[in-house]
């Protein structure tokens, strides 16, 4: 006890001493970790640098303006492609009084179109309403409905003029997914399907249905006609329904059979004929003008001698072409949706 009373500040340096190296061991191997971490890291960066040094092709000056001239190039078919989806209508905003008018002055536009291309419309005489029915008995409208409700109008518009110009016989009918409330029936409602918005593109893509009467020149023509417009709309199904078109009998003629021909056997010695026999065997009867023919044999015996010509039958039909539905259920792609603009609070 006297010797740690006589060296008391020998002993409390000491402890000192031992707990600062503790202090340093425990930092040491700490910062060995965050060396060792560091390290790793590093070493990974150098691996990528040395991968990206070594990729074929090289990220050079030369390979780099390569590649801006390419992503030009993809600019440039991008803005060219752009042609193909243009928008049917640019709608933000409208009015009630605007849509309504919108609404009236299309259908009168279409029916007045229907008639110049002699295509008939359902429920004629009657005025058709195009899917838009409940719309047009009311005169108030649903603020949020009135933007889509004005694109579907100009849309089947657009799929209407395609149908017009090639000169259908029949529009049978049209459905569109429904928007309002008062959009109800399944006559001219898609239920169950409705607009999607593509999460890449930005895209909404709308269905509709139509159903048509027509040839076969006719569904060729609103093919190419959907093909060349300047509105993307995309074809994902067509419905032909016709009967089993069969080739009709062919009516058989009469036979012709003329009069028969006597025609002399081998080795007989052929007698001359007086002009009264000549006249007799020419004209039959008695040799007037409009003298009773001879009986003639059936042509399943011919009399020896007698020259039977081959039945002749009438013409023959080929192809007998009649009218079909088409059922077509397309998409109208809407490349550009903007947004709704927000209410004022």
């Amino acid at each position: 006890m006297n010797w740690l009373k006589k060296n008391l500040g020998l002993v409390l340096g000491g402890a000192v001493a031992l707990g600062l190296l503790g202090f340093a061991i425990y930092f040491l191997l700490t910062s060995k970790q965050t060396v060792d971490e560091v390290t790793g890291a590093l070493t990974a960066e150098t691996e990528k640098l040395k991968a990206l040094t070594t990729r074929d092709p090289y990220p050079n000056q030369e390979n780099i303006e390569a590649a801006r001239k390419e992503q030009k190039k993809l600019g440039a078919f991008l803005q060219d492609s752009r042609k193909f989806f243009v928008p049917v209508t640019d709608f933000t905003n409208v009015e009630s009084a605007a849509f309504k008018t919108l609404l009236e002055t299309t259908i009168s536009e279409l029916v007045r179109d229907s008639e110049k291309a002699g295509v008939s419309l359902p429920n004629a005489p009657v005025k058709y309403d195009f899917t838009f029915k409940p719309q047009r008995s009311s005169v108030v409208f649903a603020p949020e409905n009135l933007v889509p409700l004005a694109t579907q109008v100009a849309e089947i518009k657009a799929i209407c003029d395609v149908l017009f110009d090639a000169r259908i016989q029949m529009l049978l009918g049209l459905r569109r997914a429904p928007v309002a409330k008062e959009d109800e029936g399944a006559t001219d409602y898609l239920f169950g399907r409705k607009p999607v918005t593509n999460a890449v593109t930005g895209a909404v893509v709308v269905p509709y249905e139509v159903a048509f009467q027509g040839f076969s020149s006719e569904l060729a023509a609103v093919l190419e006609g959907f093909y060349r417009s300047s509105n993307c709309f995309i074809v994902k199904n067509i419905d032909v329904q016709t009967n089993i078109t069969q080739s009709a009998a062919a009516e058989t003629i009469p036979a012709y059979m003329p009069y028969p021909m006597i025609l002399p056997q081998p080795g007989a010695i052929q007698q001359p004929q007086s002009s009264m026999e000549m006249m007799r065997r020419r004209y039959g009867g008695m040799g007037g003008r409009y003298g009773m023919p001879p009986p003639v044999p059936p042509p399943s015996t011919p009399a020896p001698g007698v020259f039977a010509p081959p039945v002749r039958r009438g013409p023959e039909t080929v192809l007998d072409e009649r009218p079909f539905k088409v059922t077509m259920y397309l998409e109208a792609v809407r490349l550009i949706e903007r947004a709704r603009p927000k209410a004022a609070k």
